[in-house]
């Protein structure tokens, strides 16, 4: 029969409090590990040593484009790009760079010039209108840059320097607004009626309803009036028959854009919203527009309130929840992606110039409302569908009053926009003079953990003859707002290796707020960031390795001479630390001659017997060295 002893300790678990503790009575013990006590085993030879615990391993950067986490020292996050647009969350590497490119949040500021963030230009209130009235805009140009305005029974035309009413034909108020590029178009509960420029106007098709939407497409005049589509074409006034009419009566067209092949309308009924295609018939010798068919539904409750495509490829799509863009595929399909912007408020106005869309941003400028800009040549995730890719955005020119942005459209040839607020008017954007400030808030950085770090420098690199002033903060988890350091016109301060003053203690991250002002002396010039970096260190309390001899014989003497142990103390005592050991739990280690104690981790150990020992195993005694690692405290006991 086979006799096994009782283990000291659990093999594994937790049954055993981790920090437990001994409590001297009697033998004058050294030390206590996990509860075990211990009588030292120092001497000349056998020496007990504290040394600082590494806090940085070495890294392999495996990323696609080498970046600062290959670097030594000091744990760097830096940015010299923005043009991926805000909605960043944490400024942290990933597999497609966005952090290098993307940001938090801005507003007034244009990072749309790669390695440079400058002031927007700003608006200037063209016309003034203090009505409920949805105010529709139309840009257009002869001589000069031009826009009309239609808000209430009232249209004008603005060159930007003067606003001249136009005596369009209708007494009633304007319900759409459209251009052939020469001659206007605008609708009433009455009908459609045409005029050339800021000439008067005539009636040239009965329509009998206020819901009505005209635009110019593939050139020619479409109508949606109530649930019907029309091609308007010939004399008039009399409508033609329709192309369409939607089998719910209740359902209402909202806006009609074109695509290289095809007419795309959108609308809704209720809670359903739709998207129809009318294809172009090529077979006669001139295209004729066939009959539609819905070719995109939006998710239920969510309405299409505008739409324009672009390029031949894009689709812009105005919601009652944001902003989506679409793609039309070479067979005139339309694949729609996620929402892209979110507002409250909706999208109820896009307009297209260069490679942007410029989106309604209503009330979401910091509390205001003005545009969002979407950069549909700087894609930044893919969603793995169809459409593939999401788009860089960021808000854009603001009107700084709140309302609805039902309109906006460029100006003329010129790259400038206007947009109209409902209940304030229309605002046009300067075509030199810049907002007086603006800023860019980074995303969180957190070099990609969650341990407390200790931010200490920021560099902010300026263009060396800078304009206006550039400002930088530190922005922390607790809502603390730091103002770092101002640089203005004409100083020769640069904002390289700042001390960081705040946040005090360690921290998970912090954000940079930069602040552009505008120069005193030429409103067409104002500050500029080419880049920023920040340094910091681990924020964590700082490990010890404690390396420390104890005795394990059968019979020890403590420093007053009293004996303790028995024949096989010792192997007992050893097997029990063993198990302490494979546990790999924290443990409690108590210096008990000075009162103060640890929580460690057992790292590594060894056990030396000099002396060769006899056939009873109880003779087994030696030195056990352990390592221990701190990873809280000391504390008073």
């Amino acid at each position: 029969m086979q006799i096994v002893n009782a283990l000291p300790l659990p093999l594994s678990g937790r049954e055993r409090a981790a920090a437990a503790t001994y409590r001297l009575d009697g033998v004058q013990y050294a030390y206590s590990l996990g509860g075990m006590p211990w009588l030292t085993a120092m001497s000349d030879e056998r020496p007990m040593t504290r040394a600082g615990a590494p806090v940085r391993k070495d890294q392999v950067d495996q990323q696609n484009i080498p970046g600062e986490q290959s670097l030594a020292g000091w744990w760097l996050r830096s940015q010299s790009s923005f043009v991926g647009g805000q909605g960043l969350l944490y400024q942290d590497p990933s597999s497609d760079n966005q952090y290098a490119i993307r940001y938090g949040e801005s507003v007034g500021v244009n990072p749309w010039v790669n390695g440079r963030l400058t002031l927007l230009r700003s608006t200037e209130q063209r016309i003034m209108d203090a009505t409920t009235n949805v105010h529709h805009l139309v840009g257009w140009y002869d001589d000069r840059d031009r826009y009309w305005s239609a808000v209430g029974s009232l249209l004008r035309g603005d060159t930007g320097s003067a606003v001249t009413t136009i005596p369009w034909g209708g007494a009633g108020p304007i319900r759409s607004l459209a251009s052939d590029g020469t001659s206007y178009y605008a609708a009433d509960a009455v009908g459609i009626y045409k005029g050339t420029g800021n000439g008067g106007g005539a009636l040239v098709w009965n329509t009998g309803s206020a819901a009505t939407v005209v635009r110019w497409v593939k050139g020619r005049l479409m109508a949606g009036i109530g649930p019907s589509m029309y091609e308007l074409a010939g004399t008039g006034p009399a409508l033609p028959t329709a192309k369409t009419t939607h089998l719910n009566s209740a359902w209402r067209w909202t806006d009609i854009a074109e695509g290289p092949n095809a007419l795309y309308a959108s609308g809704y009924a209720g809670s359903q919203s739709e998207i129809h295609r009318f294809p172009l018939d090529t077979s006669g010798p001139v295209p004729v527009v066939a009959p539609g068919s819905v070719v995109a539904q939006l998710p239920r409750g969510e309405i299409v309130h505008c739409m324009t495509t672009y390029l031949g490829s894009f689709v812009g799509i105005g919601t009652s929840r944001g902003f989506r863009v679409g793609e039309i595929s070479d067979g005139g399909d339309l694949a729609y992606g996620p929402l892209l912007i979110e507002n409250a408020a909706g999208v109820k106005a896009v307009a297209a110039y260069d490679r942007f869309f410029f989106v309604a941003a209503t009330d979401a400028i910091d509390g205001r409302s003005g545009l969002y800009r979407v950069d549909l040549g700087q894609p930044i995730q893919d969603n793995g569908g169809s459409p593939s890719v999401r788009y860089a955005y960021a808000t854009d020119l603001q009107a700084h009053v709140l309302g609805e942005v039902s309109a906006v459209t460029v100006f003329g040839n010129s790259d400038r926009m206007a947009l109209a607020v409902v209940g304030q008017g229309a605002y046009l954007e300067s075509a030199a003079e810049l907002e007086p400030t603006g800023y860019l808030t980074t995303g969180r950085v957190r070099y990609n953990t969650l341990e407390p770090k200790i931010f200490k420098f920021v560099t902010v690199t300026t263009p060396s003859s800078l304009s206006g002033s550039v400002s930088v903060s530190a922005l922390d988890p607790g809502g603390g707002d730091t103002s770092v350091l101002t640089v203005s016109q004409g100083s020769a301060v640069a904002i390289r290796d700042v001390i960081l003053a705040a946040p005090a203690s360690p921290v998970e991250w912090i954000r940079l707020r930069l602040t552009l002002g505008r120069s005193p002396t030429d409103t067409a010039k104002g500050g500029e960031v080419n880049g920023w970096q920040l340094k910091g260190m681990p924020g964590a309390v700082r490990q010890r390795i404690l390396t420390i001899p104890l005795l394990c014989f059968d019979r020890e003497k403590d420093r007053t001479g009293q004996t303790v142990g028995r024949e096989g103390w010792a192997l007992k005592r050893l097997e029990g630390f063993e198990q302490l050991f494979a546990r790999g739990d924290a443990v409690s280690l108590q210096d008990l001659r000075t009162g103060t104690s640890s929580l460690v981790v057992i790292d590594d150990y060894r056990f030396e017997q000099r002396a060769q020992p006899g056939s009873n195993l109880s003779t087994i005694g030696g030195v056990l060295w352990v390592e221990l690692r701190t990873i809280a405290d000391v504390i008073t006991t």
